[in-house]
């Protein structure tokens, strides 16, 4: 019979687990035992939402810019600018299609005014949105300082602080389209 501390390898742990017998450890041995890699996982049967509500598609895509307005304000504190990667498909005389890969600048959000202070206004669909009545601008003494202020509007996104604004937003911009 043999034993495991016979061995002068080392088997990983997880490869016992299907090991039942001693016909089972001899196949693994020598190489003839198949362990299945989707049996480590756990596999569920899952499906998707159809869609998600109106609400969480504008504070999800809320969020995508407000990360990207956290990372642009980083860079420029930092010295540099930053861009996204993006992609841009057309099609060649040929008929095929061909993808480009290209770096997209991200417009700021901020400006600085003459006193050196920094101005942030939070933008939906190009449209400068009200934080609260009348006020569409947040105030900050420098770059470095704007960057936990993106953040905590990132949280006050996710907290769903902002719902009702976006939504007078995006009513507002369907009827422009429509007229």
């Amino acid at each position: 019979m043999l034993h495991f501390l016979d061995l002068n390898f080392k088997i990983h742990i997880n490869s016992f687990t299907r090991i039942k017998n001693t016909s089972d450890f001899i196949k693994f041995v020598i190489g003839d035992f198949k362990m299945g890699y989707l049996d480590g996982l756990k596999v569920i049967a899952a499906s998707r939402p159809a869609n998600l509500s109106p609400t969480l598609q504008r504070r999800s895509n809320l969020l995508n810019k407000l990360g990207h307005q956290f990372e642009c304000a980083k860079a420029k504190s930092e010295g540099s600018d930053y861009f996204v990667q993006s992609f841009k498909s057309f099609k060649l005389e040929t008929g095929q299609r061909e993808q480009v890969e290209w770096q997209r600048r991200i417009k700021p959000w901020w400006y600085i005014t003459p006193e050196g202070k920094v101005i942030f206004e939070v933008r939906y669909a190009n449209k400068r949105i009200e934080l609260q009545k009348g006020k569409t601008g947040i105030e900050v003494d420098n770059l470095e300082t704007l960057i936990p202020a993106i953040e905590l509007l990132k949280k006050a996104v996710e907290n769903g602080e902002l719902d009702s604004t976006l939504s007078n937003t995006a009513k507002t911009i369907r009827s422009e389209i429509a007229k």
